[in-house]
Order: C-alpha cells, then structure tokens, then sequence
C-alpha cells in the first residue's frame, strides 16, 4: 500500500506543472531574450530578462520569471528585491518558487527535486523535508543565505552600502530565508522595504 502512494503521489508530483519552480520558463526566458535582443539590437537584459520582476511591485518574490538574479544585482533597490524575492512567492504554497535556490535544496537535501515535490505534495515544508532526512533545516537556511549573500557583497566593495548595512542586510536575508525553511503555510509573508531609517 505505501508504494502505491508513493507512485500515485510521484505520478501526481510529475503531473502538476513544474512551473512553480520556475523550470518550464527557462526556453520561454531563453527564446524571450534572443527575440529582444534581435528587435532592439541591444545586448543589454531588459530589467524582466535581468530578473528585476518587471517593475511589478514584490519584484521577486521567486516565482517563475521574477525572481532577481543574484549576480545582477548593482543597487540597493535590487538588493531589497532579492530580500523579498528570498521570502519565496506565497501563491506557491509550500513550493514558494525552487529555481532561485534549487541548487543549495539539491547540494544540502541530496534528494531529487522531483522527490522534494513528492515531499511537499504530501504536506511537508522544507524543514520538515530536512528533518526526515537527519538534516538540520539551518543548513539549507545558511547555505541560501550564501548564496545570495554574493550580492550584499557586491554593492559593500564597490560603495553602495556601508558595512553596517551589509550586515543587517545579511541579518533580514537569513530572517527571510529562515521565514521560507520553516513557513507554516499560514503565516502571510512579510513585505520586505529595506532598511529602517
């Protein structure tokens, strides 16, 4: 009986689109980007190809095309968008938008992604996916925080923010992060404006 739930679940996880984790955006990104450059003539991203959300209002919020790419990041606005991109999109449920971080989730779980959907389908959270695995759930929130801690880095060298800013930068990314690993699926997300006066 359990392995007939765990294929119909596995069938259903393969099912659903995978659009959540932005995966099936990436050709439509691809083919967006190429077609933009030949109309315009320009090599330069637009701010949507950038991963700027468009100037959507909640930019990131990594979601499939929204999310902010961490090695473009040149202004503290952007900053402020990867913080909240870094909360993950709410209208995904627990999903709340893998592709931004998906590497660290597969580096740190060692489960597939496709196995994670599995997980999560049933009702399991990141760090509830973490602690069935003898994984203790700070290490994913510590190894995303890494990973987008690059772009604090980033504006700290070339003068943008101040080291104090850097670091309570760095301090509300592992609140956010920590907000995604552990999210109820009830708690409405934060609305991240950067750093308080």
């Amino acid at each position: 009986m359990k392995i007939r739930t765990t294929v119909a679940a596995l069938v259903l996880s393969l099912a659903l689109p995978l659009a959540a984790c932005g995966t099936t955006d990436d050709a439509a990104t691809a083919s967006t980007s190429t077609s933009s450059t030949e109309s315009t003539g320009s090599t330069d991203p637009t701010p949507e190809e950038a991963g700027f959300g468009g100037g959507l209002p909640g930019g990131g919020q990594g979601g499939p095309g929204g999310s902010v790419d961490v090695s473009s990041v040149t202004t503290e606005e952007q900053l402020v968008e990867l913080v909240q991109d870094a909360y993950g999109d709410p209208s995904l449920d627990l999903h709340r938008g893998h592709q931004p971080v998906e590497d660290v989730l597969d580096e740190v779980l060692g489960i597939t992604h496709e196995e994670l959907h599995v997980r999560m389908e049933a009702g399991q959270g990141l760090a509830e996916v973490a602690e069935d695995l003898g994984i203790d759930p700070q290490e994913l929130i510590d190894g995303m925080v890494d990973k987008y801690a690059v772009a604090i880095d980033t504006l700290l060298a070339d003068g943008t923010i101040t080291e104090a800013e850097a670091d309570q930068y760095l301090a509300d990314l592992e609140t956010a992060f920590e907000f995604r690993v552990t999210w109820d699926g009830e708690e409405a997300t934060p609305t991240y404006t950067g750093l308080s006066a």
